[in-house]
This record gives structure tokens, C-alpha cells and sequence, in this order.
């Protein structure tokens, strides 16, 4: 069991591997540093999207396990996340699409996935004002949204009650090896803070912190865009997305559509975490929301943002132990795709840090190892 473990980021990943710790181990002293304030990156900025449809075969099985804590969420948190399942509905615009929808539904069955075909008529049922071209598409009910800070703040909140040291403002300049095992960090106020395990879950800024130690992160930054608009009528229950067409659109609870997918903002500065968003990509964007739910035409932009996403070259995360490093562990490099994880994330890592049985198959391949050319052994 760890004396002293400390984890680098206050997004969702590091906030809920904190509470999952305290919750399994009351006695260890757990403290997390957050360079900003929480949420202030990629967690707080995120489209909130809590899905399991449509994910690389390599994580179904811990989005699976993640969505499964979700329903529960807010009671273990004793917090709000703004948490409901309206299902999600991807659907196809052109007959190449829909040809190539069974083949899709079957290979995510296959792992459990509950997913389902629905025809023209049930999508509309669905979606009443989905686009009148549209001939089917898919259908998950355990599929849901959240929101995004209300989250992060819940498992905050909830790691403080549980004991844990939360320090906003403090960065970390460096780990601190001694004979291959990771001893203590280096924070941005000078100070050293010890520990037996390290964890780190600093988004893009988490390759620099290895990095000295022969350890390469694959990682490039990417700022993705989002458009909020004014309220508008209606209820949209599931979680919109279209196949071949970059596209995460909801409406919230106060009535407004929360418009995602992937489109791109500009990075001035990475290292202060400031972004612009591109007239281009908002453009874009909306014409593909337009394009697949029509009524949003008539809906005014109120708002738009962005979050500084780490990407790996797989689109896959990195999660776990780092073999050339005893004492630390890692999970970052979410690709914009993070969120809905969160809790089962915290529990691998929770239990990874406290030697426990971590159940492999969940995080299997999202290995660092799988980037073997990129793992080196350092001298400390």
C-alpha cells in the first residue's frame, strides 16, 4: 500500500483517481497538483458527452465499465454532474452510409456494445426534426450526456471530503528518479513533494515530465471547438451524431444546442493554454449541424471555446504503469474522448497505484508499450 501518492493535474482523470484512492486506502496521504485551477483545460471545456457507441475496440471494454458507474454517479459523488441518459443516436445522411450500418452495429456487438439499428421512422421518433433525407441510422440506450465543469467540480469536491490535498496555482516541474523509482516531484514553488506513487495526468502537458527520463509521449496538441447557442424550444433527448460527418450535437437542460465534433481552433500559446476559435471551423460546423437537425438554422451562436486536447497516433489513450519508471504511473492523451471514462479510469488507476488487481482487460491496449519504439530507459 502507498504512504504518499501524488498526481499531476486537477482534470477529471487526476480528481478521480484521488477520490478513487482515498476511497480504497483512507490512510494515504493523496495530493494532487493542479498548474491552473480544475477544469480549466480539456475537462472543463469538454463537449460532456458520456458514450460508449462508436469507440476503438481497445477501449469499449472500459467505456463499458464506465458507463456503467455513471447512473450512480452523483449519489457516490454526492454531487451534481448534470447527468442523463437520452441514449445516443448516430444517424446516416446517403445510402452508402446506411449499406454499411449493419456491418457496424455487428462488429460492436461483438464486444458487447448495445448498440441498434433503427430505420427512418424510429430515428424520427428519436429525433422528431432529424433531417427528412435521413433513412436510419443507430441507436444506444445506455448512451447519455453530463456537463462539463459541474463534473469536474463534483469529484473535486468529493476528493476534498475524502481527504484529499488539492493544491490549485502549483505546477510541477520535474519528477525526481532515484535508482529507476520516481521518489518525489518538483513543484513550480520550489518545493519537493515526496511520494511513493506518482501519477500523471497533465493532458498536453505531460510529455515534458518524462521526457528527461528517456521516456517519449507521442503527443501533439490539438484545441477542438465548441458553439454554444441560445436557448431554443423543444426536448431533444438523445445525443446526435451523423455517420461521415464530423458532428456531437445535444441539447441541455435549459434548452440551449451544445455543438461538438471535432473542428478545430487555433493555439497561440500552448504552453499558457490559449486558444482562438477559427471563423472557418464555426462555419463548419454549424453547417453540419444544420445540415443533420435543421431547426438549429433558426437558433443564434451565443458562445464558442475551446479545450487544448493531447492526441496520440492512434486516437487511443495512454493509461497505466510506465515500465522504464518504478512508482509511476500514467493517463493521459484522451483525443478529445475522456470524459465519459473518468470513472473508470480513476478506479484503474487507484487500484494500480495501490497494487491491486486492476482488471488488465480494461485498459490492456492503452499500454504505453504499444509505442515500443518511443519507451527508452534513462538514467536519473
Amino acid at each position: 500500500m502507498p504512504a504518499s501518492v501524488v498526481i499531476v493535474g486537477g482534470g477529471l482523470m487526476g480528481l478521480s483517481a484521488a477520490w478513487h484512492l482515498r476511497r480504497a486506502e483512507p490512510g494515504a496521504r493523496v495530493v494532487v497538483l493542479e498548474r491552473a485551477q480544475v477544469g480549466a483545460a480539456a475537462s472543463g471545456a469538454s463537449a460532456a458527452g458520456v458514450r460508449v457507441m462508436g469507440r476503438d475496440p481497445a477501449e469499449r471494454a472500459l467505456a463499458l465499465a464506465s458507463l456503467g458507474r455513471w447512473p450512480e454517479l452523483d449519489r457516490e459523488l454526492d454531487g451534481a454532474t448534470g447527468y442523463r441518459r437520452g441514449g445516443g443516436l448516430r444517424v446516416a445522411l446517403d445510402d452508402a452510409s446506411w449499406r454499411a450500418v449493419p456491418a457496424w452495429v455487428a462488429e460492436q456487438r461483438g464486444d458487447g456494445v448495445p448498440v441498434d439499428v433503427v430505420d427512418a421512422g424510429d430515428a424520427r421518433r428519436l429525433a422528431p426534426e432529424i433531417a427528412a433525407g435521413c433513412p436510419g441510422g443507430v441507436f444506444c440506450a445506455m448512451d447519455g450526456q453530463a456537463e462539463a465543469m459541474p463534473t469536474v467540480q463534483a469529484f473535486a469536491a468529493a476528493a476534498r471530503r475524502a481527504g484529499v490535498r488539492l493544491e490549485e496555482g502549483v505546477g510541477v516541474e520535474r519528477l525526481i528518479v532515484e535508482h529507476g523509482r520516481v521518489v518525489a516531484v518538483s513543484r513550480s514553488d520550489g518545493r519537493r513533494e515526496p511520494c511513493d506513487v506518482a501519477i500523471v495526468a497533465g493532458g498536453t502537458w505531460s510529455p515534458p515530465l518524462l521526457a528527461p527520463h528517456g521516456v517519449r509521449l507521442p503527443f501533439t496538441t490539438r484545441a477542438l471547438q465548441m458553439l454554444l447557442t441560445e436557448p431554443a424550444r423543444g426536448a431533444l433527448a438523445p445525443v446526435i451524431g451523423a455517420f461521415d460527418r464530423k458532428l456531437s450535437f445535444k441539447q441541455l437542460a435549459g434548452g440551449a444546442y451544445l455543438i461538438g465534433g471535432g473542428w478545430p481552433a487555433h493555439i497561440p500559446d500552448e504552453a499558457a493554454n490559449r486558444w482562438e476559435v477559427l471563423d472557418d471551423s464555426v462555419q463548419g460546423s454549424l453547417a453540419v449541424a444544420r445540415e443533420v437537425y435543421p431547426p438549429v438554422a433558426s437558433v443564434k451562436v451565443a458562445r464558442g471555446w475551446a479545450g487544448l486536447e493531447a492526441f496520440t497516433p492512434d486516437d487511443l489513450p495512454v493509461l497505466g504503469p510506465v515500465p522504464s519508471l518504478d512508482g509511476l504511473l500514467i493517463a493521459a492523451g484522451f483525443c478529445g474522448h475522456g470524459f465519459a471514462l473518468a470513472p473508470a479510469v480513476g478506479d484503474v488507476l487507484a487500484r494500480l497505484a495501490c497494487g491491486r488487481d486492476a482488471r488488465e482487460d480494461l485498459w490492456r491496449g492503452l499500454r504505453l508499450e504499444r509505442y515500443t519504439a518511443a519507451v527508452r530507459r534513462g538514467e536519473s
